[in-house]
């Protein structure tokens, strides 16, 4: 696991951020990456489907266009123009750019993505499949993201029940995915960010492995501050409960 951290300006606020990547204690190659993109206020997690071709593949290709767009922008460009049909637009080439790649290389390939875009008028967190963005705030864990998978539709229609979607065979089976199609649909929330709130990127590697309340109970007794120990700690737990996936994570910290 290599840890990479640093400080940042987020909207108008100090910053400390963490993110890392592990391949797990199964697998040998590690379909997750990540992106810290800070200066633009931009921070992304994508998982390569691991039953396809060239799961790291997709989701290098799909980080390295997501990193080309936003490497122009800056916190506050969003102006007085709709934040969040800018950024459905951007999630939009990068599935097209991860798309058309697939095609001149005959695989069949595909990426989950989760990012959060801070601006100064408007924050962001968007995805498109099971990886997830969980908000810490006011002492509580918070999901804004859900998952785009067959059993989190079945559960969210009443088919079935917390613990039989936990436990179902068909759990990792997601239903939107960016290179999968030439178009896909992202799931886009406005968040209002507050001092002392951090947000968490993970891919399924973490959230397959270490339940809501574990990830609560980390962020909770943690070093105040010490986003980088959290970070590595929650790799660590996945880690300790088999590390039957890969794992990548990334925490975002607004200071007073």
């Amino acid at each position: 696991m290599h840890l990479v951290q640093g400080t940042c300006r987020l909207s108008g606020s100090l910053a400390v951020y963490a993110g890392a990547t592990d391949p797990g204690r199964i697998r040998r190659c590690n379909e997750d990456n990540l992106l810290l993109l800070p200066g633009a206020g931009m921070f992304a997690v994508a998982d390569g489907l691991g039953g396809l071709d060239a799961g790291d593949v997709a989701s290098s290709t799909a980080l390295a266009h997501l990193r080309d767009l936003g490497s122009s922008r800056r916190p506050g460009d969003e102006g007085g123009g709709d934040a969040v049909s800018q950024l459905g637009a951007t999630i939009a080439a990068v599935n097209r750019r991860t798309y058309e790649h697939r095609l001149a290389l005959g695989k069949n390939m595909a990426t989950t993505l989760a990012l959060v875009q801070f601006g100064d008028g408007a924050t962001l967190a968007a995805h498109v499949g099971d990886s997830r963005i969980y908000r810490w705030h006011d002492h509580h864990l918070i999901r804004i993201t859900s998952d785009h998978s067959l059993v989190n539709a079945l559960f969210e229609q009443g088919a079935l029940t917390a613990s039989q979607a936990r436990q179902s065979p068909q759990r990792h089976v997601i239903t939107r995915a960016i290179g999968a199609e030439p178009t896909v649909l992202p799931s886009i929330t406005p968040v209002i960010v507050v001092p002392g709130d951090v947000f968490l990127l993970c891919t399924d590697g973490l959230t397959s492995m270490v339940a809501d309340e574990d990830i609560a109970a980390c962020l909770r007794t943690g070093p105040a501050g010490d986003i980088g120990r959290a970070v590595s700690r929650l790799v660590q737990l996945a880690n300790d409960a088999g590390g039957h996936d890969n794992i990548t994570v990334i925490g975002v910290m607004i200071q007073d």
